[in-house]
């Protein structure tokens, strides 16, 4: 197992993380353009760390940035420099914005992601193990609801945030971080405990499908409209709300 704390794999991490928290300040840019910034830190903060605060409080763990907050402070300095530093804030957007830049932030964001959803399932697999108050399900040897649910909102959970968006985020369906955290928590589950495949070998193909999907957008569109048509024909369940 690497250890993220030492040496070149801990460096390579924390610019990993880095790359992950300027594409987070830069996706919600416009969001919160204009804000009060204490709410536009704490809506950048949402944003980035939704998920890794609902998902371990689920199954009564600390939040992963409480834990490590190193990560907080890399949010707060990458929040810094997407708004407040003269001429830096406003090179910085060009270069987000460009072809090479964006790549690059995206496949840290991608990365970041896939350890997050990991980190959910995985988390939330090793507590209900470790309950000993209440008796274990009877008829499921091996427990999905909890780790599913905590890889879904560890990748997608700062879309829901503040509740006041309540399930906006999954109305019509087409939530590209909505599907992909899905998709990720099933594959990786499934891989690894119904078909033996080695965790590292699952944690890699659910990552290159995020970058995949950032990516190349119109490709992805068209992926998952024709993946999607598939699911709703064979369980005849309705596609989208109405109105929608």
């Amino acid at each position: 197992q690497i250890s993220y704390h030492h040496g070149k794999a801990g460096v390579i991490w924390e610019l990993t993380v880095l790359g992950f928290m300027l594409k987070v300040g830069q996706d919600v840019r416009e969001q919160v353009a204009g804000m009060y910034w204490a709410k536009a830190l704490i809506s950048t903060g949402l944003a980035a760390f939704g998920g890794g605060f609902l998902a371990p409080i689920i199954v009564g763990h600390c939040p992963i940035p409480l834990r490590e907050e190193t990560f907080a402070w890399i949010m707060v300095f990458s929040w810094y420099v997407t708004h407040h530093i003269p001429l830096v804030s406003a090179t910085w957007c060009r270069i987000a914005q460009s072809g090479p830049g964006w790549v690059v932030i995206t496949i840290c964001f991608g990365i970041f992601k896939t350890q997050q959803i990991v980190g959910g399932i995985e988390l939330a697999a090793n507590a209900i193990d470790a309950e000993a108050l209440e008796p274990h399900s009877r008829h499921f040897w091996t427990p999905a609801a909890g780790p599913f649910l905590c890889g879904f909102l560890s990748g997608c959970g700062g879309a829901f945030m503040p509740f006041d968006k309540a399930l906006k985020p999954i109305e019509s369906g087409k939530n590209w971080s909505v599907q992909s955290s899905f998709l990720a928590t099933v594959l990786y589950f499934g891989a690894t405990r119904w078909f033996n495949v080695a965790t590292l070998n699952a944690k890699l193909g659910i990552c290159l499908m995020r970058i995949f999907g950032d990516l190349f957008p119109k490709t992805r569109t068209t992926i998952m409209v024709h993946l999607t048509g598939i699911f709703y024909m064979m369980t005849n369940v309705r596609p989208a709300a109405a109105d929608s």
